[in-house]
């Protein structure tokens, strides 16, 4: 039990949070959001919107002045109704996607299918600081609503000046907005047609109540689950460019461990392989997989491991190291000393906290532009890492993260 005024165990920070800066990125003005969109309705959020609600914390007061048309979330429609969604948060096998997507839908009154979700593309998407903590529905969820709910209100003030109506309430259903007399129909694509409207979202805005729920809160299918299923899925690992090369770096035989001498004369002379060295750190490049592998292997590295543990004798030193700090008496010891006794082993692995498919990551450089897909929960995080190992501006860095299978 947590003592009162004590965060909740997931509101705790993760490692990164505890030295990474938070800085706002992604900045998209109103005046080149429709070159990104194209015409059509959208609601968005500035910048201090997404700070009043405390999505973002620990900005400086210059970085709170940005200006008032930055675009920092939000829905748009499509003169062909095509409904777009975007969201900073990533996509680990958690199944956020399709419930961001149910959450919007039941604020369109549109099926869950008619809403295509952009997440982790620091190009497209606001600024969010990683997914993590189960912190995506309480926080994510309920802008996205709130911003569902300004665009349905948006089309039904639209339908109103088309058909020269008063004041008078009008219903939206399987994303139209209906006549309150004679039947007529206006589409969310119709009444987006032409149009290049953007609305702040109203934070005032009526929300369908949770009594009145069809959509949230049911058993849906898995946004792009068969995909998974069928193996259509593109995981980084499956992906490919042009003119691509295949990497793989030399790794430490055991945590901590220091190269002592490295010759890797041997690989360089494999035929369309590059030996990358910078300090400890050594890689290679080669035209196919198999080819990096071969090059590797042949790389003569001597290490100092300085008695840390290997791979394979990990297990057994966790559960001596927990032993040597228990506290007297010892497990065992009250164990023992019990007068009634039960005994059973168990043995369990030492889980890591990775996906379920191979850890990838693809980069393309196309002038001074660096694209980078990657499995990250923090591909802003991975954006400004990238700036500071490239010494390149951050506009110039995309990051993309594709829907891994787990975290």
């Amino acid at each position: 039990m947590k003592k009162p005024g004590q965060p909740s165990p997931h509101q705790f920070p993760e490692q990164y949070e505890l030295y990474e800066k938070p800085l706002p990125s992604g900045r998209v003005s109103r005046r080149s959001f429709f070159k990104y969109m194209g015409s059509g309705i959208a609601s968005f959020l500035v910048i201090s919107d997404v700070l009043a609600s405390q999505v973002l914390k620990g900005f400086t007061e210059e970085e709170k002045s940005i200006a008032e048309d930055t675009i920092a979330a939000w829905i748009h429609v499509n003169e062909a109704g095509k409904i777009t969604v975007f969201t900073g948060k990533v996509e680990v096998g958690q199944n956020i996607r399709t419930s961001l997507a149910q959450i919007v839908a039941e604020e369109l009154f549109v099926p869950v299918d008619a809403i295509e979700l952009i997440m982790g593309d620091t190009q497209l998407t606001p600024y969010d600081r990683g997914t993590y903590g189960s912190l995506t529905t309480p926080q994510m969820g309920p802008i996205l609503r709130k911003a569902a709910a300004s665009v349905r209100e948006l089309m039904k003030e639209a339908a109103t000046k088309e058909w020269n109506l008063g004041q008078t309430s009008l219903q939206v259903n399987e994303g139209q907005v209906l006549h309150p007399s004679n039947g007529r129909k206006l589409s969310y694509g119709d009444l987006a047609k032409g149009r290049k409207l953007l609305q702040q979202v109203n934070q005032d805005v009526q929300v369908v109540s949770p009594e009145s729920w069809k959509i949230v809160g049911t058993s849906v299918p898995k946004v792009n689950g068969r995909k998974f299923l069928t193996g259509r899925h593109q995981y980084v690992s499956d992906m490919k460019v042009p003119g691509m090369v295949y990497g793989k770096v030399l790794r430490p035989p055991a945590f901590g461990a220091a190269l002592v001498s490295v010759d890797v004369s041997k690989a360089k002379a494999v035929p369309g392989v590059q030996v990358v060295q910078d300090g400890d750190f050594i890689g290679v490049t080669a035209p196919s997989t198999q080819i990096a592998n071969v090059a590797l292997a042949m790389i003569d590295a001597q290490w100092d491991k300085k008695a840390q543990p290997s791979r394979k004798e990990l297990f057994q030193y966790l559960k001596e190291q927990a032993r040597s700090k228990e506290q007297s008496p010892s497990a065992d010891q009250i164990f023992y000393n019990s007068a009634h006794k039960v005994e059973q082993s168990f043995s369990l692995d030492y889980i890591a906290h990775v996906p379920l498919e191979p850890r990838a990551g693809l980069a393309q450089w196309e002038g001074d532009q660096l694209t980078v897909w990657t499995g990250t929960q923090r591909p802003f995080g991975v954006q400004e890492e990238l700036e500071q190992a490239f010494k390149t501006p951050k506009e110039k860095i995309r990051v993309i993260m594709p829907d891994t299978g787990s975290g």
